[in-house]
């Protein structure tokens, strides 16, 4: 049914249904112009349906998805790097920066950068 209103028009699209659901969150604000904000945004999600410059349309949702993509790989490293914590310990290497993992509870270890070849002490 959808695939004849949106011939030849972009049709839904991520940003179209953020937009939407944007729209709808900010309806929730007891604010007096919050009002003309959702309309604006329900209005350009829905032009952006209609809209005839596809090409255009899907730059601008990828923009969004990179966004998202980018939110949660940030957001899996951080888990990642809480979890390794309790097992490791990490430290920069004094010459070059490069960051090594080290068991916990090993006491005072010689550590050997796997970049540059330094050696240092450290406590784990």
């Amino acid at each position: 049914m959808l695939g004849g209103i949106f011939l030849g028009r972009n049709g839904p699209d991520h940003l179209s249904f953020a937009l939407l659901i944007a729209a709808m969150v900010l309806s929730f604000i007891p604010w007096p112009y919050m009002f003309i904000i959702c309309i604006a945004l329900t209005l350009l999600a829905v032009g952006r349906m209609f809209s005839k410059n596809i090409e255009q349309r899907r730059k601008e949702n990828l923009v969004l998805l990179r966004l998202v993509n980018n939110a949660k790989s940030w957001y899996y490293r951080i888990s990642a790097r809480r979890q390794q914590a309790k097992q490791y310990r990490i430290f920069k290497c004094p010459q070059c920066g490069q960051k090594l993992r080290v068991p916990r509870g090993k006491g005072k270890v010689s550590i050997k950068c796997s970049k540059c070849g330094n050696k240092f002490l450290r406590t784990t």
